[in-house]
């Protein structure tokens, strides 16, 4: 891990509780994502640097995936479900939970060394 500091999990500051979020986690010079709804047992997404700065840049345009890593597609209620291209991990998360991490990835919460 990361200079001698215990990564952990968080969620935007726009998150209304920490039970249903879009989590993050920065560790080994990678992002992860996770679903709070799935208490620590459901997939994660994995995000090399390159595509976690792009996958921030699409999210906070809210412009399709072209990134390679992950592919985000909008459900029929406005959420979205995140899908990694290597390993076919999907997050299902709901529009408010989408709308939460996005308003933080507007406000830099998620850039690279934000945590």
């Amino acid at each position: 891990m990361t200079h001698g500091t215990t990564p952990r999990w968080r969620t935007s500051r726009h998150s209304s509780n920490g039970a249903s979020c879009v989590e993050v986690l920065e560790a080994d010079r990678a992002t992860y994502l996770r679903d709070t709804k799935q208490h620590g047992q459901g997939p994660v997404v994995h995000l090399d640097g390159p595509a976690w700065s792009a996958f921030l840049d699409e999210v906070a345009r809210d412009a399709p995936s072209a990134n390679g890593a992950v592919e985000v597609t909008a459900t029929a209620e406005g959420g979205r479900t995140v899908r990694e291209a290597s390993s076919g991990a999907e997050l299902h998360f709901r529009a408010d939970e989408w709308a939460a991490f996005r308003a933080g990835v507007l406000d830099g919460e998620f850039s690279p060394g934000a945590a």
